[in-house]
C-alpha cells in the first residue's frame, strides 16, 4: 500500500519525472519537407519540396502521448528551431494531410545534450492523390441501328459510375473513351461500379454492374478483372 507521499509523487509523475522542458540553453534544429502526391497523372509521381510556413510541434519526452510542450512555424526553406532547452528527450512533429482533411501525425524522436541538436528530417505528405488509388475498366460495346446489328468493339461515349457499396447514390462518374474509364483519388474502401447500357430496341438505359472491389492499397491503379459489355444504340 502506497504512503501519502509515495501516492502524491506517483500523481505528480507526468510532470516531474524528467528534466525535459524550457529554461535551459540547448536548441533542436530541423527541416521539415512536403512529398506532394499530385493527381496530374496516372504514375502516382510525386514531388519533394521544402515544407515553408507549415506548423512543427515540440513535445517534452519521447512519447507521442507525453507532455506537449511547444510549437513554431518552418521558414521558406522548410527549417525550424526550438530554443532554451534542457537537455533530455524530445519529439518533434507535424501533421500529413489527406485529401477529405483528415490529418496524421509523423514524428521524430531525440535525445539532446548539446547547445545545437540537429533533429532528422520530417517528411510529410499532402495532395490530392495522396492516400488514394486509381480504379480503372473496360468496356466493350455491341453497337445497333433501329434494332438491327450494326457492329461490335472498344466503347465510347456512355458513362461509368461509382458509389461505396450498400450506397444509395452515386458520388462519382466518368465518361468511357477507347474502351477504357478511370476513377481517381479513390480512399481505401469497398466500391461498386456500373456501366451505362441501352436497350437495342428501345433505347431505354440501365446500368451493368461489376462484383464489387475492395481498395485496401494506395498509390496504385486497380483494374477491374470483368470487362463490362454493354448495348449502344447508334
Amino acid at each position: 500500500m502506497y504512503s501519502k507521499t509515495c501516492l502524491l509523487a506517483l500523481l505528480l509523475a507526468p510532470a516531474c519525472n524528467s528534466d525535459e522542458g524550457t529554461g535551459g540553453s540547448l536548441s533542436i534544429q530541423g527541416t521539415l519537407y512536403n512529398i506532394i502526391h499530385s493527381d496530374e497523372d496516372y504514375t502516382f509521381s510525386t514531388d519533394t519540396l521544402p515544407a515553408e510556413k507549415q506548423d512543427v510541434y515540440l513535445i517534452y519526452g519521447n512519447n507521442p502521448e507525453a507532455y506537449f510542450g511547444d510549437d513554431t512555424e518552418t521558414d521558406p526553406q522548410g527549417l525550424y528551431r526550438f530554443d532554451y532547452l534542457r537537455k533530455g528527450n524530445y519529439t518533434v512533429y507535424a501533421y500529413s494531410e489527406y485529401p477529405d482533411g483528415r490529418r496524421q501525425a509523423v514524428y521524430q524522436s531525440l535525445q539532446i545534450g548539446k547547445d545545437l541538436n540537429r533533429a532528422p528530417h520530417l517528411y510529410v505528405h499532402s495532395g490530392k492523390a495522396y492516400g488514394t488509388a486509381i480504379i480503372q475498366g473496360y468496356v466493350s460495346a455491341t453497337y445497333y441501328h433501329n434494332g438491327s446489328y450494326r457492329d461490335q468493339g472498344e466503347a465510347t461515349g456512355m458513362r461509368a459510375y461509382i458509389r461505396k457499396k450498400g450506397a444509395e447514390g452515386f458520388f462519382d462518374d466518368a465518361r468511357v473513351a477507347g474502351g477504357v474509364f478511370l476513377f481517381r483519388r479513390i480512399p481505401p474502401g469497398e466500391y461498386e461500379v456500373a456501366v451505362e447500357s441501352e436497350h437495342a430496341d428501345t433505347e431505354r438505359v440501365d446500368l451493368v454492374y461489376a462484383a464489387p472491389l475492395r481498395i485496401t492499397e494506395t498509390g496504385i491503379i486497380y483494374l477491374i478483372s470483368e470487362i463490362f459489355h454493354v448495348y449502344v444504340s447508334v
